[in-house]
């Protein structure tokens, strides 16, 4: 604690504080220098919080099936369902199931349990005498599992009977192998049931004049004896068969009988099959439903106009620079109000004429307005009714004509999907970007969909500005605004340690003329005594 001005009288510590006052107005800038940057960063950073979101809104569209206007409905849902994509043509069309599906399987000709206790798959089989009797003679013995997969390819797996281990875990061995086989045991019927995973007829083998698809070798006695699976009980399975019409074709059928599974496609329907129509041809109704995929579409729009507005607004905002940061003694001395009011004033403008969010402006309306080269018959946003405002004031913000939008997703909602959506070719983007030559480049640029086109800038400027203004996982030290935060601080530092100096010597300086003025008072009190004394 420091006590002025005792010899002086002089208010010491007041003026001191005057004088830092004046010292410390470059420490102010610097802090308000500081407070500027930090403002900056959030600003980039909300920018980019709202250049995901449109990123995010146009991926909702890029789908095939998020455009899909087709709604297909099946006369008989019990025995099939079904889904048409966007090339199909609206019409009433023909199916009929002849046969299902169905896995390969082997089940137990009878119940396990022999004896008076129940079987049990968690118990040790020497420990289940009372259900399955003695089956000592049989550890050891190894039996084999084959099959065929879908390329012919045969696959096997070997079993050896542990009778100290549980059928828990001889299922498990089975379960986890490669053959594709799944067994399991059903407790209300007392049986083991091998099935094959995938259903269909796949390659087998002939056995005993019969061919078989679960094909089992090596010595089979415990499981023929103890667990009652038997060659001869298979059931082979089948591949699905149907029957398909297209009115455009009149009575001319499509037979599928290949597919070893139930969900089949034939031209641009996929039908998921669950029993046979007994002999009946089902009708098929395939409609078109605009309004999910407008939705979807109107969605992106809206976004993407809302992030319009934001950059026009942050680009072009005035920028008041003789509305500086507050310092904390100037906070004080205002009212809540009037300090709201003078924030609002310094944050004016803080990304005026980015060069970042400019070119994004820029980018986005080429990607939206150069043509785009599609099989389909759009190749412009303009032909499914989005446009750019009449007023150039409105700074390139869209509009849809619904009707000519819909018209669009009810006539070709494939077409309206390339142009959104289509990619270039392999043969260009295999090639590494470094590498690509500048027709390349324009041709990837002309066959990219105009949602792909967008993702694609959105995502380089959103990187831009992490590396102007980072993100929540990076330091300082990984983005330009970051290390310009660490370098004020560091100036702060520096001058707030020159500061403590300069107080240090203005105390000196004090003390100093304290010390004078006393000795004064103090040879003035001397020579007061003497000139007293000789009187």
């Amino acid at each position: 604690m420091r006590i002025g001005g005792l010899a002086s009288g002089i208010d010491t510590d007041s003026i001191i504080k005057q004088l830092m006052q004046v010292e410390r107005q470059p420490l102010d800038r610097f802090f308000q220098r500081k407070q500027t940057v930090e403002w900056q960063r959030d600003a980039y950073r909300d920018m980019n919080l709202k250049l995901r979101t449109l990123e995010e809104s146009a991926s909702n569209i890029r789908l095939r099936s998020s455009l899909n206007t087709r709604v297909a409905q099946s006369s008989n849902e019990q025995m099939f369902t079904v889904t048409a994509n966007a090339s199909v043509q609206s019409g009433t069309y023909q199916f009929k199931v002849d046969q299902v599906a169905t896995r390969t399987k082997n089940i137990s000709t009878d119940a396990i349990s022999s004896g008076s206790e129940k079987f049990s798959t968690s118990k040790k089989f020497n420990e289940q005498n009372g259900a399955i009797g003695d089956v000592a003679g049989y550890n050891g013995d190894q039996f084999t599992i084959k099959t065929y997969n879908s390329s012919g390819v045969a696959k096997e797996v070997t079993i050896t009977v542990d009778t100290s281990k549980s059928l828990n875990d001889m299922m498990k061995k089975i379960n986890d192998s490669d053959v594709g086989v799944r067994a399991y045991y059903d407790a209300a019927f007392d049986r083991v049931v091998l099935e094959r995973k995938d259903s269909g007829e796949f390659n087998g083998e002939e056995v005993n004049g019969e061919n078989r698809q679960i094909i089992f070798g090596g010595d089979t006695g415990f499981l023929n004896n103890v667990l009652k699976v038997e060659q001869g009980n298979e059931q082979s399975g089948v591949n699905a068969v149907v029957q398909f019409k297209n009115p455009v074709f009149g009575e001319e059928t499509i037979t599928v009988d290949n597919s070893r599974s139930n969900r089949i496609t034939i031209g641009g329907m996929t039908f998921d099959v669950k029993e046979p129509t007994g002999g009946e041809f089902q009708s098929v109704t395939v409609s078109s439903n605009t309004d999910d995929a407008f939705d979807k579409i109107k969605a992106f729009v809206d976004s993407y106009n809302e992030i319009i507005s934001e950059i026009n607004i942050a680009i072009s905002e005035p920028r008041y620079r003789d509305f500086p940061p507050l310092t904390d003694e100037q906070r004080r001395e205002l009212s809540e109000r009037e300090a709201e009011m003078w924030d609002e004033k310094a944050k004016s403008g803080l990304l005026r004429r980015d060069p970042i969010l400019s070119s994004v402006l820029t980018q986005m309306r080429n990607d939206l307005y150069t043509p785009v080269a599609t099989s389909g018959q759009f190749n412009q946003i303009a032909q499914i009714g989005i446009t750019t405002t009449s007023n150039f004031r409105d700074g390139g913000l869209l509009e849809i004509d619904e009707t000519k939008l819909r018209a669009a997703l009810q006539d070709d909602p494939d077409s309206v999907h390339q142009l959104l959506n289509s990619v270039a070719s392999t043969e260009l983007t295999t090639v590494p970007k470094n590498s690509r030559t500048a027709e390349q480049r324009r041709e990837i640029e002309s066959q990219t969909g105009l949602v792909g086109r967008l993702r694609s800038t959105i995502n380089d400027s959103i990187n831009q500005i992490i590396g102007r203004a980072g993100n929540e996982n990076r330091t300082n030290q990984q983005f330009t605004l970051g290390r310009e935060l660490i370098s004020v601080d560091s100036q702060i530092d520096n001058f707030q340690r020159r500061l403590a100096q300069i107080e240090q010597r203005y105390w000196q300086q004090f003390t100093r003329m304290e010390q004078a003025v006393n000795q004064a008072n103090a040879q003035g009190n001397a020579l007061m005594s003497q000139l007293m004394g000789g009187m």
